[in-house]
């Protein structure tokens, strides 16, 4: 088979291809993950090579288009792992129930090394404006 193959997503993560292979697969549509297996192997070449690019034939373009929308419009975005500031102090996104309202929509601070040895971090929750 030598149709030439068309990039239409991009990963930097190998981890994250896994929501679209099995998608793909189901459809019977022919695709190839480009440097999978580099990145997988050593994850910090990927952004140098341009990350895991996910190419499917021209022939299935609309199709995978079709796939890649369904997929994106179901995504439910989370601030997991995600840094933002709050009251002047950096905070990263994490999955901790609030004790006082339940939400799971809390942060952790952020401290640098010599401050994380003499302070222990605080949770804050974004729903209830609680720091615990």
């Amino acid at each position: 088979m030598n149709e030439p193959l068309i990039t239409i997503k991009t990963f930097y993560y190998d981890s994250e291809t896994m929501l679209y292979e099995p998608r793909f697969k189901d459809a019977g549509l022919y695709y190839f993950l480009k440097d999978q297996k580099r990145v997988s192997a050593d994850p910090v070449v990927s952004n140098a090579i341009g990350g895991i690019k996910l190419q499917v034939r021209e022939k299935d373009l609309e199709a995978a288009k079709a796939i890649l929308k369904g997929i994106d419009d179901n995504r439910v975005e989370s601030d997991f792992g995600k840094e933002v500031q709050i009251k002047g102090k950096d905070y990263e996104g994490t999955l901790k129930e609030c004790p006082n309202c339940g939400n799971e929509d809390t942060y952790l601070e952020k401290l640098g090394f010599w401050k994380s040895l003499s302070n222990k971090p605080k949770h804050y929750c974004k729903a209830c404006d609680t720091e615990f």
